[in-house]
């Protein structure tokens, strides 16, 4: 079997690092597809994403402009047609070392076309997490020949690995979280100033259902524990 990693991001200066230098070295290729504006809203100038990309040894790093998420993501499929599989995590997405393992194994013995994890921890802040864990299936691996038709969503059908994403969304400064709010995929789905105002600067904890686009998803948040390997890459803000 043969696999490439894609991580598509803008404004990843914190994550793109630990991000591509986690990949395990059984993945045969790695790629950073960087934009150089964003989807939504204006672009900022000030942007070390590349840069930081291109000092991880083994990663072609791309930078372009994409009009939206589904053609990035194409972007990777097209430049992986040989492979078997193509992982798709983003830069602030991370398997813990065991459940790389799975993930492998799972892609080794499957003829599904797409796969997608089991569920995600999604953090926030500095040291919390979402509880009860997302059960949220986010796509995580596809064969190069499958296209995204919106978003993260595929022209095909999905199975299940028994792994878990550690997703660090919501574990950003308030710079990093307004910077992710306008210019993300979900931008144009919820009032941007008055969850930014109302629900994520005076958060504290006892706040519960705070997930701007489906707030139950964050139902309650509570200290987090890292895996050991994660918490050497040092993912909380500062």
């Amino acid at each position: 079997m043969t696999y490439a990693s894609v991580a598509i991001a803008y404004r990843e200066q914190r994550f793109i690092k630990p991000h591509l230098t986690h990949i395990p070295t059984w993945v045969d290729d790695r790629f950073a597809l960087i934009s150089t504006k964003p989807w939504f809203g204006q672009h900022e100038h000030e942007d070390d994403t590349a840069y930081l990309a291109y000092g991880v040894p083994r990663v072609t790093v791309i930078e372009n402009y994409w009009p939206n998420e589904e053609s990035q993501r194409n972007t990777g499929q097209a430049l992986n047609s040989d492979k078997d599989w193509v992982i798709i995590l983003d830069p602030d997405e991370f398997l813990s070392d065991n459940d790389w393992l799975k993930l492998r194994n799972f892609l080794e013995t499957t003829e599904a076309d797409a796969v997608v994890c089991r569920g995600q921890y999604t953090y926030w802040k500095k040291g919390y997490v979402a509880d009860p864990p997302i059960d949220y299936q986010q796509l995580i691996a596809v064969r190069p020949h499958v296209q995204f038709i919106d978003k993260r969503v595929v022209n095909t059908g999905f199975v299940e690995a028994p792994v878990w994403v550690h997703h660090f969304s919501w574990a950003r400064t308030d710079e990093e979280v307004w910077n992710k709010i306008s210019h993300y995929a979900h931008a144009n789905d919820f009032d941007i100033e008055k969850w930014y105002n109302e629900v994520w600067k005076p958060w504290q904890l006892g706040m519960k259902d705070v997930h701007p686009t489906s707030p139950s998803t964050l139902h309650d948040l509570i200290p987090a524990v890292l895996p050991p390997e994660l918490e050497r890459l040092n993912l909380w803000p500062q």
